[in-house]
């Protein structure tokens, strides 16, 4: 993983406008068939993002390696004591395969079950992103169905899930 240390921390809206900026698109989050755009800053969308995670009461938790921002997870369909969803996206390929998604999934899965007080996380990943869901698995997601062009997992807190060597 190198010599950072990967935290969480919630998002401002200054967060996610430094996160946008330097965001671009992932062809492996394009779905089969569909053509792959690129992504440009849009000031009015990001507005709208930040607006629309209030409104639907989602909490969206900043991935960070030292200073710099470089994912966001969000935790979404949140039923207190039952269960929540959880989307991760890192800002730019640069960031794969070096251990941040694997070391920010099992930060927010301690943070869902141990702060949230949330017994059971559901996650999806597009059937032909096999490095997300080699992360989902790698850190105890089972894979629970497939349905269309997605499979879906889950993880409960009862589970032998793989916890991470630092905290929240």
């Amino acid at each position: 993983m190198g010599s950072f240390q990967v935290r969480l921390e919630p998002m401002t809206d200054g967060m996610y406008r430094t996160y946008f900026r330097e965001y671009e698109n992932d062809p492996d989050l394009c779905l089969p068939g569909q053509a792959w755009v690129g992504y440009a800053y849009d000031e009015e969308k990001v507005e709208r993002y930040i607006r629309r995670q209030r409104d639907l009461k989602r909490v969206t938790l900043a991935i960070l390696c030292g200073e710099e921002i470089v994912g966001e997870i969000v935790i979404k369909n949140i039923e207190p004591r039952s269960s929540a969803t959880m989307g991760i996206a890192l800002k730019n390929a640069g960031y794969k395969d070096r251990g941040i998604g694997t070391e920010a999934e099992r930060l927010v899965i301690r943070y869902v079950f141990d702060i949230l007080d949330v017994p059971v996380l559901y996650a999806d990943a597009i059937r032909t992103n096999l490095r997300s869901r080699h992360v989902l698995e790698k850190v105890g997601f089972v894979p629970i169905r497939e349905e269309g062009d997605f499979v879906y997992y889950r993880i409960e807190r009862n589970s032998s899930w793989k916890e991470g060597r630092n905290g929240f």
